[in-house]
């Protein structure tokens, strides 16, 4: 696929598509039929805000005269669908454990090559694993396999369904349509940051499922992945509720299925530690933030979205501290699946018309600050942080929390702020909770971040602890061709395998993966 793109287009913000596509081919002087947005950005620099365009127009000799303009080039590009007809049929049944984004759309990909895997889940479907996570966060009871991480969907169900990456990739371009086959917005085909919201989540796993039933798929929902065995070129998978024998495992655990973690490092599936960040979520008023952001009253006198920021600072020796999986109109949540532990996370909906914005403040964990003698140290790591938290004596799930200035000076705070964290939320110091090297790193990026972001360490910023699983504590070791190093039938994917984070990353990692097998 042929086309000329054209970036860096500037035009007043909150136009219709349309307009903006007129306006484009009459500039150029090409006809509009050729011509489609690939992205739309809010710059708020200047006293208006702007919407950045970048547009693909059709390859043709009527539009190639545009290749002298500046801010264009030709883009050429295989499609997913395209590079899959290109593949010779194969017969073989795979089997895909975890239903998240990677295990999804690795098992879409199998369906559009004319295959019919098995997908095994150790959560519940979405509708009731739905009911699982209210009864957690009202009542404090916990389903070990149904809750805020585990259950179809993925953890990330759970959180802004952000589906921004910086991966230039054509097949993104395949998941962004998938997503909005099963019930996105149209919207976030050209939004630069493009998000879902979990409410529609649950609407669009449920509508996945049915999907991949229709087209031939298995899905066999609690089923906890409890062992395997590799004979004459086999897999047999083992689950609490039967057995499974493929040609292939695809392990799309995600990044907290500690109990399988500890199962493959028994059986001798090669595993190594690897970095990952802790720390807390840092929460304001979404009206601070978009007064930081935007300006006083630029978001009501332009209809702007809510605003949203991404900080980092770097310090010496691979040091340093950053936000991220901020979810502007959302609300702080508990996200655990062990009992005796607590830990948050974001979430939004699609309006994200909370009062609140929060993010996750986290600080780099090295390999050297937790490694002793195993692959599994990054998860006691984690747990004694989680552990801790818990053990405070504060029933219900109450989590710590504390003014982010009081934080920056190591002082207690008298009181908490209001907060959106359901169970509620007490005055603790992190500072004495939290590893010290976390917390000095915290530290010197709140102050960092206040220096880019005037206000954003204020009297109503608040930090409520602990946010530990923002990423896989180690890797299972793969090979190119996406094989696990030691078990040449097991393909790690996803957030769990170590190599992906994020949906769109994980998504991204599970078709690649699955191609190469079929290649």
């Amino acid at each position: 696929m042929k086309k000329i793109q054209i970036s860096n287009f500037i035009a007043n913000w909150g136009i219709k598509e349309e307009t903006a596509v007129k306006q484009l081919a009459k500039k150029y002087g090409i006809n509009e039929k050729f011509v489609s947005i690939r992205k739309r950005a809010l710059d708020v620099r200047g006293k208006k805000p702007k919407g950045v365009y970048t547009f693909h127009i059709e390859f043709n000799k009527e539009t190639e005269k545009l290749l002298n303009q500046p801010h264009t080039k030709v883009v050429e590009y295989k499609s997913l669908e395209e590079t899959i007809k290109e593949i010779k049929p194969k017969k073989i049944k795979p089997i895909i454990v975890g239903l998240g984004p990677a295990g999804l759309f690795a098992a879409l990909t199998f369906i559009e090559a004319g295959i019919s895997p098995i997908i095994i889940e150790r959560g519940k479907p979405v509708e009731e694993r739905t009911l699982d996570v209210k009864n957690l966060w009202e009542n404090a009871i916990l389903n070990k396999d149904s809750n805020p991480l585990f259950g179809e969907g993925g953890a990330g169900t759970f959180s802004d369904g952000k589906l921004t990456t910086r991966i230039n990739h054509p097949y993104t371009d395949y998941i962004i349509e998938k997503f909005i086959q099963f019930g996105a917005k149209k919207r976030i085909k050209i939004d630069a940051k493009p998000h879902i919201g979990t409410d529609k989540l649950i609407k669009i796993s449920k509508n996945a499922r049915e999907y991949l039933l229709k087209h031939g798929a298995e899905i066999y929902f609690n089923h906890t992945f409890t062992d395997f065995e590799q004979s004459n070129c086999k897999i047999t998978v083992k689950t609490n509720n039967g057995e499974f024998i493929g040609d292939f495992l695809i392990l799309a655990i995600g990044h907290s299925a500690r109990d399988t973690y500890q199962m493959l490092y028994k059986k001798g599936v090669e595993l190594e530690p690897k970095p990952f960040a802790v720390g807390s979520r840092v929460e304001h008023p979404q009206e601070v933030i978009d007064e930081i952001m935007y300006g006083k009253n630029k978001r009501d006198d332009y209809g702007l979205p809510p605003a949203t920021y991404q900080f980092a600072w770097n310090g010496k020796d691979g040091r340093g501290a950053y936000t991220f999986c901020m979810c502007p109109g959302g609300e702080v949540i508990l996200t655990v699946n062990e009992e005796k532990t607590l830990c948050v996370n974001g979430m939004s909906n699609s309006k994200r018309n909370s009062p609140f914005a929060n993010a996750a403040l986290v600080a780099k964990v090295p390999v050297k600050a937790y490694f002793k003698n195993s692959p599994l140290d990054g998860i006691d790591f984690q747990k004694g942080i989680e552990e801790k938290a818990y053990s405070l004596g504060i029933p219900g799930y109450m989590a710590p929390a504390q003014h982010g200035i009081d934080f920056v000076n190591g002082k207690l705070s008298g009181k908490t702020i209001s907060s959106s964290y359901k169970p509620k939320t007490y005055s603790y110091p992190l500072h004495e909770l939290l590893p010290e090297f976390v917390v000095k790193d915290m530290r010197n990026g709140l102050i960092e971040f206040n220096k880019k972001a005037r206000g954003f360490l204020s009297n109503v910023t608040n930090l409520i602890g602990v946010e530990t699983r923002t990423s896989a504590p180690l890797r299972i070791k793969r090979e190119s061709d996406y094989r696990s190093a030691s078990h040449k039938t097991i393909i790690p994917i996803g957030e769990g395998s170590g190599y992906a984070g994020g949906i769109m990353s994980s998504a991204l990692d599970g078709i690649k993966a699955i191609l190469t097998i079929l290649d």
